[in-house]
């Protein structure tokens, strides 16, 4: 499956979630960024329910940072492959070295996102949301930050991810939710859609101040 692009799956999305999103439990759409944000808007507009932004940065090999060994939350949590960090060969020194460069870019993230911090989470059921998952630490790492948050409910929602990442929510979340489980041999979430620009910072603006005017947007 193709998607045309992000607001494209998050649409599709929104159908999927329709029926598992209770109101009584004030759902509230915690996108991650920058990707996640368009899909995410696409959900509250559909559902009319509200979002926000959660930000998690992804921990990367550091000779190929797009080869991600964990993620790290709000609260500086990192949530590691240990596996692939003995393989790797990565001492502790490195990993939290790069723990704290990466919390350094989340708070950056968070006063460009959501200056006026995040929305309550108590006794909410919330929809963490990304253009995709490959690994699945970000997501992982924005599902505890809304749990230690209070949230009553965490479902993770994504228009495509590896079939083996459906195992690894396992325990983690409340439900996973994912439109098209792909068992390709190489997975890059970029493969399934043909508009997959990365999206600047005055793009997710542009996607917030729609939220905001529509009162999608919390806070």
């Amino acid at each position: 499956m193709i998607f045309e692009s992000r607001e494209e799956a998050g649409r599709i999305l929104a159908q999927d979630l329709r029926d598992r999103v209770n109101l009584e439990d004030k759902p509230i759409v915690l996108a991650i960024p920058r990707g996640g944000i368009p899909v995410a808007y696409q959900i509250a507009k559909t559902l009319k329910i509200p979002m926000s932004v959660v930000v998690v940065r992804k921990l990367g090999l550091p000779w190929n940072e797009e080869a991600g060994f964990g993620a790290v939350d709000p609260e500086g949590s990192a949530y590691i492959d240990e596996e692939l960090v003995s393989r790797a060969r990565l001492d502790l020194e490195t990993v939290k070295s790069i723990a704290k460069r990466e919390l350094e870019e989340v708070r950056k993230r968070e006063r460009i996102f959501v200056p006026e911090g995040y929305p309550s989470l108590k006794d909410r059921e919330v929809i963490i949301v990304d253009d995709g998952v490959a690994t699945g630490y970000t997501a992982i790492a924005a599902s505890n930050f809304a749990k230690k948050k209070g949230a009553k409910k965490v479902i993770v929602a994504v228009p495509v991810c590896p079939k083996e990442a459906c195992g690894r929510f396992e325990g983690k979340v409340d439900e996973f939710i994912c439109h098209h489980t792909s068992s390709e041999f190489s997975f890059a979430v970029g493969l399934f859609y043909r508009d997959f620009h990365q999206l600047s910072d005055e793009e997710v603006l542009g996607y917030i101040k729609m939220a905001k005017e529509e009162g999608l947007f919390e806070p």
